[in-house]
This record gives C-alpha cells, sequence and structure tokens, in this order.
C-alpha cells in the first residue's frame, strides 16, 4: 500500500509538471505545429531514428530541458552566480549547469518528500508532531545535494593543497633549468596530474587565447579557492610586476609550502589523541571494566544473595 502510493504521488507530481509546461509554452507549441504543418510530413526513416533512441532522450532530456530553461529565467542572478561559484570551485562535476543544479535539487527533494508524505498518509499517522517532522525532512532533503558539493569542494582543496609542494619543486627545478615560467607550467601539465594541472593546463590555453598572464593566473585562484594558492598566485604577479626574479620567488614558496604541509602533519598528529578519546570512552572502556569487574560483581552477588 505504501508503494502504491508513493508511486501515486511520483505519477501526479510527473503529470502536473508536464501540465505546467504546457500552459507555459503554449505559444511555443502552436508554432511548433504550424511550422511542422508547412513543412509537411517528416520522413519516414527519420521517425524510425527517433524511434530507435532511448526513451531518456526522447522524452526525459526535453523535460528536463524545458524545465531547466524556465528556471534559469526564475532564478534571481545573485543565486545563480553563487552556485556557479561552487560548482567550479568544486571541479564543475558532470558540466552540470546551474538550472540543472537547480533542477536536480527540486526533483530529488520532491521524489523523496512525496514518498515520505505517501508513506505517512497510507499508515495514518498525520499528528501535528509528524507534520512538522515531515516539514524538516523536507527542508534537509533539499539541503543535502549542498551538501554534497560542500564535500566536493573540500575534497579538491585538499587535493589541490597536497599536490602544491610537488608542482612547486618541479616549477623551480624547470626555471633554474633555464625554462621560461609557461615552459615550466607545460612540464607541470605533460609530468603531472591531478586537479592542480588541469588547472594549469587551463591557464595555458586562456594565454594562447590572448589572456592575460596576471587576469589567467587570478582567475584560477578564484576557480580553486585555496589560500595557498592564492598566495603563491600573488608573489608570481608581484615579482612578474617589480621585475623579480622568479627562480627566487619560487624557490622561497617552495620552502614555505613545505614548511605548511609539515606544519598541518604536526597539527593532524596533535588532534588524533583527542580524538581517540570518544571511541576509547564509548566503546573500549565499556568492555574493559565489563571483562574486569564482571567475576568480581558475579561472585559479590553470590556472597550477599546467598
Amino acid at each position: 500500500m505504501i508503494i502504491l502510493v508513493s508511486f501515486l504521488g511520483f505519477i501526479s507530481i510527473f503529470i502536473a509538471i508536464n501540465i505546467l509546461l504546457k500552459l507555459l509554452l503554449k505559444g511555443r507549441l502552436q508554432l511548433a505545429s504550424r511550422l511542422h504543418t508547412i513543412k509537411g510530413e517528416t520522413n519516414a526513416k527519420e521517425n524510425i531514428n527517433e524511434l530507435d533512441t532511448p526513451f531518456f532522450d526522447r522524452v526525459i532530456r526535453p523535460i528536463g530541458d524545458r524545465l531547466s530553461m524556465i528556471i534559469s529565467k526564475t532564478t534571481p542572478g545573485g543565486l545563480k552566480e553563487r552556485i556557479n561559484s561552487k560548482l567550479i570551485m568544486a571541479g564543475n562535476p558532470l558540466n552540470i549547469s546551474v538550472s540543472r543544479w537547480i533542477l536536480i535539487k527540486i526533483s530529488f527533494m520532491l521524489f523523496c518528500t512525496s514518498i515520505s508524505w505517501g508513506s505517512a498518509m497510507a499508515t495514518d499517522s498525520l499528528t501535528p508532531k509528524r507534520i512538522a517532522l515531515l516539514f524538516i525532512l523536507t527542508f534537509i532533503l533539499y539541503s543535502f545535494p549542498n551538501l554534497i558539493l560542500i564535500n566536493l569542494i573540500q575534497k579538491r582543496k585538499k587535493k589541490i593543497i597536497n599536490t602544491l609542494p610537488d608542482v612547486l619543486d618541479l616549477l623551480t627545478v624547470s626555471v633554474e633549468a633555464g625554462l621560461s615560467f609557461d615552459g615550466a607550467l607545460s612540464r607541470v601539465v605533460n609530468n603531472m596530474e591531478g586537479d592542480l594541472s588541469k588547472e594549469f593546463s587551463r591557464v595555458l590555453n586562456e594565454m594562447k587565447m590572448g589572456k592575460n598572464r596576471r587576469d589567467a593566473l587570478r582567475d584560477m585562484g578564484q576557480r580553486c579557492g585555496v589560500t595557498d594558492l592564492t598566495s603563491l598566485i600573488g608573489a608570481i604577479i608581484q615579482a612578474d610586476e617589480l621585475g623579480v626574479g622568479i627562480t627566487n620567488v619560487l624557490r622561497i614558496q617552495s620552502k614555505q609550502m613545505r614548511v605548511k604541509r609539515h606544519q598541518r602533519a604536526q597539527e593532524k598528529a596533535m588532534k588524533a589523541p583527542i580524538k581517540m578519546l570518544f571511541p576509547l570512552i564509548l566503546f573500549i572502556f565499556p568492555t574493559i571494566f565489563t571483562v574486569l569487574l564482571g567475576p568480581a560483581i558475579i561472585r559479590i552477588m553470590e556472597v550477599l544473595f546467598k
């Protein structure tokens, strides 16, 4: 019964969205039908090829594209910029646009809440407390994709921070060997993998297209959102403006990055005993007390209650 009510709820939401799209796009549909009648009947071969395409490409994807277009028009510009910056800092997973990201959030929330509300209605347990919990659950489900996006951003930042000292060492060695800074960047792109290498590759492509190196590096710092990388880019830009040798700057920055990574490792080592304290108290100490004091308690109870 619960599954049936949930399925009917999902079908009703799907039909409502389809009707809403037809109402909003009524003029375009009429124009498309007139153009179709003017053009005449399509070729039978094209119809066969269209039927050969998967159901997702024929039905689901066009509906998603129309919904994304509507969301893109109705979403405020500031919200779109914030979401776009977060997607860029996360590495733009699956090349998702802002409107599609909002559509995924809304679809996930509607699907999960329809199941929860349908199960609650099927079991006749819609008390005021349960309704309040369902509203809280709806808010949590709407925020759940944001938590996934934040997790992706943090993972990408950690990867960039961990690979930055090695990249700086390779840049320093390449520049000291006689290569220019652009040549050292291409050496990093060719010999190393990871998110930072991809960002340097994008910087080189933007410079080939005519973008200034200073602007390309600053845009990379904004895309990554890593403080260490931003300070490195600032030092490189300042050295370029003042005419200071880039080799000394890279050598100093490389030493600083090594020191910072060593300090971060020491900080994690200092936090480890405190983090281990909670599982020790909750899981290990009770078992130790049970093993040590269990036989004594049993013996005391036998003596007292004889």
